[in-house]
Protein backbone atom coordinates (compact mmCIF):
# COMPACT_ATOMS: atom_id res chain seq x y z
CA UNK A 1 0.00 0.00 0.00
CA UNK A 2 2.58 2.46 0.73
CA UNK A 3 3.82 2.52 -2.80
CA UNK A 4 0.90 2.65 -4.27
CA UNK A 5 0.09 5.80 -1.70
CA UNK A 6 3.86 6.77 -3.30
CA UNK A 7 3.21 6.64 -6.48
CA UNK A 8 -0.19 8.18 -6.27
CA UNK A 9 1.32 11.12 -4.34
CA UNK A 10 4.11 11.97 -7.31
CA UNK A 11 1.50 12.05 -9.89
CA UNK A 12 0.05 14.35 -8.31
CA UNK A 13 2.67 16.47 -7.47
CA UNK A 14 3.59 16.04 -11.21
CA UNK A 15 0.01 17.03 -12.15
CA UNK A 16 0.22 20.10 -10.17
CA UNK A 17 3.34 21.17 -11.50
CA UNK A 18 2.26 20.55 -14.94
CA UNK A 19 -1.05 22.80 -14.36
CA UNK A 20 1.09 25.49 -12.50
CA UNK A 21 3.25 25.97 -15.48
CA UNK A 22 0.36 26.39 -17.80
CA UNK A 23 -0.84 29.21 -15.85
CA UNK A 24 2.61 31.09 -16.26
CA UNK A 25 2.47 30.33 -20.28
CA UNK A 26 -1.48 31.98 -20.42
CA UNK A 27 0.23 34.80 -18.48
CA UNK A 28 2.58 35.54 -21.29
CA UNK A 29 0.80 35.20 -24.12
CA UNK A 30 -1.49 37.96 -22.29
CA UNK A 31 1.31 40.11 -21.85
CA UNK A 32 2.12 39.56 -25.62
CA UNK A 33 -0.74 41.36 -26.86
CA UNK A 34 0.25 44.58 -28.03
CA UNK A 35 -1.68 47.66 -26.82
CA UNK A 36 -2.26 50.60 -29.74
CA UNK A 37 0.63 53.76 -29.49
CA UNK A 38 -1.04 56.63 -28.32
CA UNK A 39 -1.17 59.92 -30.39
CA UNK A 40 -0.92 63.04 -29.27
CA UNK A 41 -0.92 66.69 -31.24
CA UNK A 42 1.22 68.81 -29.48
CA UNK A 43 0.62 71.76 -32.12
CA UNK A 44 -0.58 71.74 -35.72
CA UNK A 45 -0.27 75.22 -37.58
CA UNK A 46 -0.91 76.51 -41.22
CA UNK A 47 0.03 80.08 -42.32
CA UNK A 48 -1.61 80.98 -45.37
CA UNK A 49 0.66 84.07 -46.28
CA UNK A 50 3.22 84.61 -44.10
CA UNK A 51 4.34 88.53 -45.13
CA UNK A 52 7.28 87.00 -47.20
CA UNK A 53 5.57 86.12 -49.98
CA UNK A 54 5.11 81.98 -48.64
CA UNK A 55 2.85 80.12 -46.56
CA UNK A 56 3.99 77.32 -43.94
CA UNK A 57 2.73 74.27 -42.40
CA UNK A 58 4.30 73.64 -39.35
CA UNK A 59 3.22 70.67 -36.79
CA UNK A 60 5.08 68.30 -33.89
CA UNK A 61 2.99 65.14 -33.20
CA UNK A 62 3.83 62.71 -30.26
CA UNK A 63 3.37 58.81 -30.31
CA UNK A 64 3.49 57.20 -26.90
CA UNK A 65 4.15 53.68 -26.29
CA UNK A 66 2.87 52.23 -23.38
CA UNK A 67 4.03 48.53 -24.00
CA UNK A 68 7.13 47.32 -21.97
CA UNK A 69 8.87 46.06 -25.12
CA UNK A 70 9.95 48.03 -27.90
CA UNK A 71 7.50 48.47 -31.09
CA UNK A 72 8.22 49.02 -34.47
CA UNK A 73 5.69 50.46 -36.92
CA UNK A 74 4.84 53.55 -39.19
CA UNK A 75 2.56 56.88 -38.68
CA UNK A 76 0.02 58.31 -41.25
CA UNK A 77 -0.73 61.70 -41.36
CA UNK A 78 -4.03 62.81 -43.50
CA UNK A 79 -5.04 67.05 -44.26
CA UNK A 80 -6.87 68.64 -46.21
CA UNK A 81 -5.82 71.03 -47.92
CA UNK A 82 -8.66 73.11 -49.91
CA UNK A 83 -10.66 70.02 -50.16
CA UNK A 84 -7.40 68.16 -51.06
CA UNK A 85 -7.08 65.27 -48.62
CA UNK A 86 -3.64 63.72 -48.40
CA UNK A 87 -1.82 61.00 -46.36
CA UNK A 88 1.26 61.12 -45.59
CA UNK A 89 2.92 57.88 -44.52
CA UNK A 90 6.63 57.61 -42.80
CA UNK A 91 9.17 55.33 -44.82
CA UNK A 92 11.29 52.78 -42.75
CA UNK A 93 14.24 55.26 -42.17
CA UNK A 94 11.46 58.39 -40.66
CA UNK A 95 11.99 59.17 -37.15
CA UNK A 96 9.56 56.86 -34.86
CA UNK A 97 9.60 53.82 -36.97
CA UNK A 98 10.67 52.60 -34.08
CA UNK A 99 9.51 53.36 -30.13
CA UNK A 100 11.58 52.52 -27.34
CA UNK A 101 9.18 50.62 -24.24
CA UNK A 102 7.32 52.88 -22.28
CA UNK A 103 8.59 55.67 -23.85
CA UNK A 104 7.91 58.01 -26.50
CA UNK A 105 8.87 60.10 -29.68
CA UNK A 106 7.98 63.25 -31.34
CA UNK A 107 8.12 63.96 -34.87
CA UNK A 108 8.31 67.64 -36.05
CA UNK A 109 7.24 69.04 -39.71
CA UNK A 110 8.36 73.23 -40.79
CA UNK A 111 8.18 73.68 -44.16
CA UNK A 112 7.55 77.15 -46.25
CA UNK A 113 6.32 76.93 -49.22
CA UNK A 114 6.37 79.74 -52.41
CA UNK A 115 2.93 81.46 -53.15
CA UNK A 116 4.34 81.35 -57.02
CA UNK A 117 3.35 77.83 -56.80
CA UNK A 118 0.03 78.44 -56.19
CA UNK A 119 -2.46 80.06 -53.14
CA UNK A 120 -3.66 77.83 -50.29
CA UNK A 121 -6.19 79.08 -48.32
CA UNK A 122 -6.23 76.61 -45.56
CA UNK A 123 -4.65 73.13 -44.33
CA UNK A 124 -6.46 71.31 -42.12
CA UNK A 125 -5.50 68.45 -39.60
CA UNK A 126 -7.75 64.84 -40.87
CA UNK A 127 -5.77 62.42 -38.92
CA UNK A 128 -2.32 61.17 -37.15
CA UNK A 129 -2.62 57.49 -36.60
CA UNK A 130 0.35 55.28 -35.99
CA UNK A 131 0.62 51.59 -36.87
CA UNK A 132 2.42 48.75 -35.70
CA UNK A 133 4.27 46.50 -37.96
CA UNK A 134 3.42 42.58 -37.54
Amino acid sequence: MNLVLRKSFLLTLVYLINVGCGDDDMSKDEDSVLKNVSVEIIFFEFIADTGNNSNRLRYEIKFVNPNNINVRGFHAITTNADGLITTQVSSTNSPCTEIEASSECTISYDEESSLDLGTINFIELVSAEYTLAE
